[in-house]
């Protein structure tokens, strides 16, 4: 299933995998069926995911991957040979969509702007997007990029209100994805998740996970267990209802914002 930016709604996330652990846990997530796989250069395991994809004998075409151009690396001088670094770790011609990963410090915003935007126009990304960027830089973003932007990639769970950076993406044509969908495990804990998880007989994670994707977010879940990412694939077997929604939507009015970087972070809305 895609949103209407044609991207698949259930991603296999990377992060913090590296070495022969990331490159069986991409194999796994393709041997189930998955296609949406999302790395990034910060990872350091570009290139263990394109050994993945190229053993895995899956089509380049039907795999949609991502990849997240790093801080350092948004200057003028650096973005297009770090993509082309990174296409070269991947083994492949283009990324279905490249991200900015963290917000550019103010003197390269528009040139890491223009620069994303140049990387879809030769071919190199078939879509363009940010990632961590606030409701002000996405608008900042949005006016600046001369082609569309269609995704911002944030802390998403709920355990964290992102009920406004949402609501202000759609009007920007934007879909959010959801990296840390589970909270690194504390969403597990949450005490409306395992109401809901023990009453219809799902487990937490299924029940996080349903609560992203049925309001038109992109999970990215990380798992390096076959079982997990079989359950992660069921979530599209069920629905919740509009109470279970909201009494999940509540539990995120916690705020546990989880993942702040100091020097990269932005001013969260």
């Amino acid at each position: 299933m895609k949103t209407a930016n044609g991207i698949p709604l259930l991603g296999y996330g990377t992060y913090p995998l590296t070495g022969a652990e990331c490159r069986d846990g991409v194999a796994m997530a393709l041997d189930l069926g998955l296609r949406h796989i999302d790395t990034a250069q910060l990872y350091d395991n570009e290139k263990d995911v394109g050994q993945a994809i190229a053993k895995s004998g899956v089509k380049r075409g039907d795999i949609y991957l991502v990849t997240k151009v790093a801080r350092d690396n948004l200057g003028r001088r650096h973005f297009s040979h770090s993509l082309e670094d990174s296409l070269a770790k991947l083994d492949v011609d283009y990324v279905d969509l490249l991200l900015i990963h963290w917000p550019p410090e103010d003197e390269d915003f528009d040139s890491a702007i223009d620069s994303l935007c140049a990387a879809q126009s030769s071919g190199l990304a078939r879509a363009i997007g940010v990632s961590n960027f606030t409701i002000p830089l996405m608008r900042r973003a949005a006016k600046r990029a001369s082609l569309p932007l269609i995704n911002n990639q944030v802390e998403f769970h709920p355990l964290l209100d992102q009920s406004r950076v949402r609501e202000e993406a759609e009007k920007l044509g934007i879909v959010l994805s959801a990296y840390s969908p589970l909270g690194r495990g504390a969403v597990l804990k949450d005490p409306a998740v395992v109401e809901v998880s023990k009453r219809l007989g799902r487990p937490p994670s299924e029940i996080a996970l349903r609560w992203i994707v049925q309001q038109g977010v992109v999970a990215l879940p990380m798992t390096t267990k076959t079982e997990n990412a079989k359950s992660n694939m069921r979530i599209f077997d069920f629905e919740l209802s509009p109470a279970d929604m909201a009494k999940l939507t509540q539990a995120s009015k916690q705020n546990r914002r989880l993942i702040s970087p100091t020097g990269w972070a932005p001013k969260w809305d």
